[in-house]
């Protein structure tokens, strides 16, 4: 299995880990920052030994990383002359993988894919994200337009409150704030990009539907958007005027009906400070919270067997199936002869929140 869809999958499990604890959103914010630390820590110590050392060992690292970037090459040089939306997508989002986001063609590429599917909410959401993550890129117009193709969605309204937060603007915040309370669901496209821009990549490159899907999972993984913004937007402070409450009650509801465990993970940490306690709203996010900290502890438990090759695999075809990542899991660790579902005897982790 690559290296980088096993460290995707153990990524996905910390972090829902971080949102489930006693401290929620807070300690989320920590961890992101811990990652990000490592991440430079990480990237810093790998120039330093292509810089400075010539052993067989780092040799030998070097020239599979040179291997495993030719390969991707020649896969993104296939797909571009293939030319359909997806294939373009697919190419689009492994330049961005191979210039850390910081190649034109990324954008050029992406925008030529939804300009041959322009009604196609995964496409737009690509091109969304790849600008998001791109320096100088104005996403604004592509928000507009991803809340246009698909309205009841609210992602692009993360993306606005992140910018209005870190531009300190009050009104555009404020908005941000409302229109995401004014979404019904928030949706990444998770299982329709993966597995749609899998299948334009097979048997190209070198690469089988499995392999490409894996990498595309590790670069959707690393393009999450952020929460600290919705975090603050929903402050103790904030909350404590009625309708603010009732937009985060509504945000939280989002969130919890995501198409990814980690956003729904984000969504249960934001409501449960959200309703009185023993209320029966209450009662019912702490229901779905242990359910979810099950999952994460049965991963944590088995993760020889889900990470297996096999289950890799099965994963895959799955996620073409299900509409969720969620309901993806779920039919996976039926396959594995796992429970999906916390037994009633089922004692959660001291450490637990």
């Amino acid at each position: 299995m690559s290296p980088s869809i096993r460290w995707s999958m153990m990524c996905r499990a910390a972090v829902m880990a971080a949102l489930l604890c006693a401290s929620g959103c807070a300690s989320f914010a920590k961890w992101q920052q811990e990652r990000r630390d490592a991440a430079l820590h990480r990237q810093q110590n790998r120039e330093y030994v292509e810089r400075n050392t010539q052993s067989k060992g780092d040799a030998a690292a070097r020239a599979k990383q040179l291997q495993r970037e030719a390969h991707l090459h020649q896969l993104q040089k296939e797909l571009i002359a293939r030319g359909d939306p997806d294939s373009l997508a697919a190419a689009a989002l492994f330049e961005g993988l191979l210039s850390r986001m910081t190649s034109a063609l990324s954008l050029e590429l992406a925008a030529r894919a939804t300009a041959g599917a322009p009604n196609r909410a995964d496409l737009a959401f690509v091109q969304l994200q790849l600008c998001e993550s791109a320096p100088g890129c104005d996403a604004a117009p592509l928000e507009a337009r991803q809340r246009a193709l698909d309205p009841a969605n609210g992602i692009a309204w993360t993306y606005q409150l992140v910018r209005a937060d870190r531009a300190n603007n009050g009104p555009d915040w404020r908005r941000a704030r409302e229109g995401l309370a004014e979404s019904t669901r928030l949706e990444v496209y998770w299982n329709p990009i993966v597995s749609r821009l899998a299948s334009a990549a097979a048997g190209k490159g070198g690469y089988d539907s499995t392999s490409a899907a894996i990498q595309l999972l590790a670069i959707e993984s690393a393009l999450m958007p952020a929460f600290e913004p919705v975090s603050r937007a929903c402050s103790v402070q904030d909350i404590q005027q009625p309708d603010v409450l009732a937009q985060c009650r509504r945000i939280a509801a989002a969130f919890r009906g995501a198409d990814t465990a980690v956003l729904e993970a984000y969504g249960s940490s934001l409501a449960i400070r959200l309703w009185p306690e023993g209320s029966a709203e209450s009662r019912d996010i702490e229901l779905e919270r242990r359910g979810l900290r099950y999952r994460v502890e049965l991963m944590t438990r088995n993760t020889q067997k889900v990470n297996s090759p096999h289950a890799q695999q099965t994963l895959v075809a799955l996620i073409s199936r299900y509409p969720t990542e969620q309901a993806a899991y779920h039919a996976l660790f039926v396959e594995l002869g796992l429970k999906p579902d916390p037994p009633a005897d089922w004692t959660e982790p001291v450490t637990g929140g």
